[in-house]
């Protein structure tokens, strides 16, 4: 379940960051990408924190606010780049304030800030980063989050700077961002304040308790919570059941638990909430929940190809010692390539890969992992998917044949969310460069497969893919006949088309998931060439359905 608090506007007022330094350093100095750039105003700069070749850790990055003015330090943005320039994930970001003068930031005296958490604010990239939050530290989980993200914590009055102590988990320790920002409020008079997000968007897989994280501002009253209500909404019958903390300490969090149950429906639901509260600005507050229920990642039941050989070509394919081009299919996510030479500027390529001889494999699936910024080499235009049932021992001389049916899905053990991809019939278009980890690229079942083919190229000069890992599946099922086209009718139902022997029966199952079918029937007399069939019993609002055709 991902939590995204959304908070639609902010009066807090931006604190100018005067000067900083990194400890023990060195602080970036390469012209283009000092350190400074962290706070300079502009997103459109950015810096790596520390020089090349900085193996210590953590680092301290110390800010110091702008003089004359009462900070009442309440939030700090970051805005971070997707692969960390391929330097691992931030393994800590501790976050520290102080309140003292003095001119050397490092003789000041830190502390920790409380009750932090990470929110989405106005302006800041959907969706959050993928993190785990202990105490004032923060370690992000992946590396693929890229723009701004809200810290927030309990008020700090007069807040002079803040303190980031980070770990990367790279040996080189650098920090990839282009912009730290900081944020200053009005301090709370000590009356009882409810603090919580006027949208709350959640996503889920099925029926749940979704939660509204609230917090309470004063941090002298106590906050007494009379009511929370569902009060609206286009689809507030998904929830029931509101369960509420009736107090809250001085500065205490906490949350409203409310029941969802989305049924056999995965869209988006909303409902309004009324909570009522002794804030006595705001004795009553109304908030907008959105949940959207998603399918679960399916249960792969498929069976592991073993890639023995491949070619890049034209390539040439890559051969530098530690990231040759057949660690591609070395059956190690910690090794990577960049599948061609530096300096390649050809494309497209073919990427060529064969399988182990002495198996029959009914190939199902090719599953990428991927690297986010693709080593700055751009975009993925074009991954187009073959497959070949020839044997030739020259892979280039084998007869390679598209795809149907193709489309990307999420696995269990695939990476959330899939990438951002467009598809034209067998080929793949990554509209960004922002995921990292495994996807899954499933289309009719090919029986006798021997290999695939993976004709590629990116955006940038540089003709690179950077990838960890190829990986094919081959089922168990029975063979499935070659469904040739499917679409809707004028009536909103499915139309499969298949390559079909006239006279001969047919038995059509569906799926909604890959592992359980139902057969929809058994008796479906065959056509000269080809045979449709529509699916009069399909439900308006299904998300993802899966048929085969087959001999019963």
């Amino acid at each position: 379940m991902a939590l995204l608090p959304f908070v639609t506007s902010s009066s807090a007022e931006q604190i100018n960051i005067v000067n900083g330094t990194v400890d023990p350093g060195p602080g970036r100095n390469a012209a283009g990408s000092e350190f400074e750039l962290a706070f300079d105003g502009d997103t459109n700069t950015r810096t790596f924190t520390t020089n090349s070749g900085t193996t210590v850790a953590p680092q301290r990055l110390i800010l110091a606010f702008e003089d004359g003015t009462i900070h009442n330090l309440s939030r700090i943005r970051i805005n971070d780049i997707a692969g960390n320039d391929n330097n691992g994930r931030m393994q800590q970001i501790t976050v520290s304030v102080t309140t003292d003068t003095d001119a050397d930031l490092n003789s000041r005296n830190y502390f920790a800030v409380t009750n932090l958490s990470v929110e989405k604010f106005e302006g800041d990239t959907n969706p959050l980063p993928n993190i785990d939050i202990i105490g004032n530290t923060i370690e992000h989980l992946d590396t693929a989050h890229d723009g701004f993200y809200s810290i927030v914590f309990d008020s700090v009055p007069n807040a002079t700077g803040i303190e980031f102590e980070w770990a990367n988990e790279g040996r080189n320790k650098h920090w990839t961002i282009r912009e730290i920002e900081a944020y200053s409020t009005e301090g709370n008079d000590g009356e009882p304040e409810l603090s919580v997000a006027s949208t709350t968007t959640i996503d889920v897989n099925g029926p749940g308790t979704v939660q509204v994280q609230i917090r309470n501002r004063s941090q002298e009253q106590d906050l007494e919570i009379s009511a929370v209500q569902i009060t609206g909404g286009a689809q507030s019958e998904a929830f029931s059941n509101v369960q509420f903390p009736e107090s809250l300490a001085p500065s205490e969090s906490g949350a409203i638990d409310i029941e969802f149950d989305n049924g056999n429906d995965f869209s988006e639901f909303e409902a309004v909430l009324t909570i009522s509260s002794n804030d006595s600005e705001e004795p009553e507050r109304e908030v907008t929940l959105i949940v959207t229920a998603e399918p679960p990642p399916i249960v792969p039941t498929d069976t592991l190809i073993n890639i023995v050989s491949g070619t890049v070509d034209p390539g040439p394919g890559r051969t530098a010692a530690g990231s040759e081009f057949e660690l591609a299919f070395d059956g190690d996510i910690n090794t990577r390539t960049f599948t061609t030479n530096s300096g390649t500027t050809s494309a497209p390529q073919r990427t060529l890969l064969a399988f182990e001889e002495g198996t029959a494999h009914n190939l199902t699936r090719v599953r990428i992992n991927d690297i986010a910024g693709n080593d700055t080499n751009g975009r993925m235009q074009q991954v187009t998917l073959r497959v070949t049932t020839d044997s030739d021992t020259d892979l280039t001389a084998r007869t390679y044949s598209d795809v149907t049916n193709l489309f990307v899905i999420l696995f269990e053990g695939d990476d959330e969310p899939l990438p951002n991809v467009v598809i034209t019939d067998n080929t793949i278009e990554h509209l960004d460069t922002i995921h990292d980890g495994f996807y899954s690229i499933v289309f009719n079942t090919v029986p006798g497969a021997t290999g695939i083919e993976l004709e590629w190229t990116n955006e940038g000069r540089f003709k690179h893919w950077t990838i960890r890992e190829i990986e094919a599946y081959a089922t168990g099922a029975p063979i499935n006949f070659n469904i040739i086209d499917s679409s809707f009718n004028e009536n909103g139902k499915p139309v499969i088309i298949w390559e079909s022997v006239q006279n001969i029966i047919y038995a059509i199952d569906m799926s909604y998931d890959l592992n359980e079918w139902l057969e929809i029937t058994d008796d479906m007399t065959g056509q000269s060439g080809t045979t449709p069939f529509v699916h009069e019993d399909f439900v308006d609002g299904t998300p993802r359905i899966f048929y085969r055709v087959r001999t019963p």
